[in-house]
């Protein structure tokens, strides 16, 4: 089955859950590797040393229908909170924000 990676914080993660990217400290110092399957003490471990947020893998049940609505949520989301005057660099801000969105909603 498909699994798609979220940004959770440690204390919204379940047991069992594996780290699709390394869980690093605010100095940039890894904590726990990629592909680590994270248990309860880890976890706690996590919150005490002040990790904000943690990528996890997570099993993706959502069919097509509810991708393209999720989708055109999160678009008109960004288009709401661009309304308004325009420029260069509001334009460049809101196209990286989109594409995010996009990519994370996949």
């Amino acid at each position: 089955m498909k699994s798609r990676i979220i940004c959770l914080a440690p204390g919204r993660v379940a047991p069992g859950m594996a780290l699709a990217a390394a869980a690093m400290d605010r100095e940039g110092r890894i904590l726990l590797a990629t592909g680590t399957v994270l248990d309860t003490s880890m976890l706690d471990r996590l919150n005490r040393r002040g990790v904000e947020a943690i990528f996890v893998h997570l099993l993706d049940t959502r069919n097509a229908e509810t991708i393209a609505h999720e989708l055109q949520r999160a678009e008109a989301r960004v288009a709401h909170i661009f309304r308004g005057a325009d420029g260069p660099a509001r334009q460049s801000l809101q196209n990286a924000i989109l594409g995010y969105r996009r990519e994370t909603t996949r």
